[in-house]
């Protein structure tokens, strides 16, 4: 049995992938700055918590020494926009958060890193189809951090034999994505929020077209490559796809689930604007032959699957925030 942890556990990715472990019966430590107040009771009862902050070296050394861990899940980060308000505050957490991670594990000879990074390193023009060793011209500050992330991994792994792996995550859909953290946040919250009887107003085109991962499917992501040998295993970050659907896609298979839900578009320009610029690489589908050749890299998921299982969730209070 493994004991793993999970570094900004407490958010979107974390709680599911520290389900996820539960599940598959490990033990786990959340790390977080988060108040575990907002874990799910049922899993709040089953994890340890730490409440540390990733940008301080002392606090992050004293915790993952007193863990005992095998495995670090380094899934913490700040996102957009506020990474964009702040590009300060996504350095100091973001790299320097990673760094410290990175060199807790190097001291304390963890055996493995496995990082959360994001499609978000690329820029609009990549091509349809994006290789898994595109080159890489981020424009948004989160692309940028994660992009260093990348490559700091990468030379820990090649200085120090450290076994760091890392997947590039696209639109995540899923339960508990929070209004105003990612700009494609609305595309989880029209399902949220219909499914607890509340009303939501779409503010981009019923076109635009995404590539989606669901929830439990990244999470799944994380712990496949984690488990992966690592002789088979070619490169430290490996791109993952799920599937594709627009806005109006998503409004049928929740009307489909859910024929109650109160739907409507109130097109924001200056959404959409960011949407064309900042994140073009989301409409492109990421090649993920890599990853299903070295390990069997394969989703569970389909938009409409995703969805109706989003649904029961909600309203069957299967959700893992309190």
């Amino acid at each position: 049995m493994g004991r793993s942890m999970v570094t900004g556990g407490l958010g979107l990715i974390g709680r599911q992938l520290a389900s996820l472990l539960l599940d598959e019966g490990e033990e786990v430590v959340i790390l977080d700055v988060a108040p575990v107040s907002g874990l799910a009771p049922r899993l709040r009862e089953r994890i340890e918590y730490v409440r540390s902050d990733l940008t301080n070296w002392a606090q992050v050394l004293d915790a993952v020494k007193n863990s005992k861990v095998d495995t670090i899940y380094h899934v913490a980060a700040i996102l957009p926009p506020g990474t964009e308000q702040n590009p300060a505050a996504a350095w100091d957490i973001n790299l320097t958060g990673t760094y410290n991670v990175l060199e807790a594990t190097r001291l304390l000879d963890i055996g493995q890193v496995v990082f959360a990074s994001t499609t978000a390193v690329w820029d609009s023009t990549v091509p349809n189809i994006i290789p898994n060793d595109q080159a890489q011209y981020p424009v948004t500050m989160y692309g940028t951090s994660k992009l260093c992330c990348e490559r700091l991994g990468e030379y820990y792994a090649r200085r120090y034999g450290m076994d760091f792996r890392s997947v590039r995550f696209i639109c995540i859909m899923g339960p508990g994505r929070v209004p105003g953290v990612g700009w494609t946040a609305y595309t989880s919250l029209v399902i949220d929020e219909t499914a607890k009887g509340k009303p939501y107003v779409l503010k981009v085109k019923k076109d635009l077209r995404l590539h989606f991962l669901y929830l439990k499917d990244a999470a799944h992501a994380l712990y496949d490559l984690k488990k992966a040998e690592r002789s088979r295993l070619t490169r430290c970050v490996y791109n993952v796809d799920g599937y594709a659907a627009t806005t109006q896609d998503i409004v049928n298979a929740i009307m489909k689930h859910n024929p109650d839900a109160q739907i409507e578009y109130d097109y924001d320009p200056e959404y959409q604007r960011v949407m064309d610029t900042e994140y073009v690489n989301l409409t492109k589908r990421t090649d993920d032959s890599l990853a299903r050749q070295d390990w069997a890299w394969s989703p569970h998921f389909t938009l409409d699957t995703a969805v109706a299982d989003f649904i029961h969730d909600v309203q069957t209070g299967a959700t893992l925030q309190a």
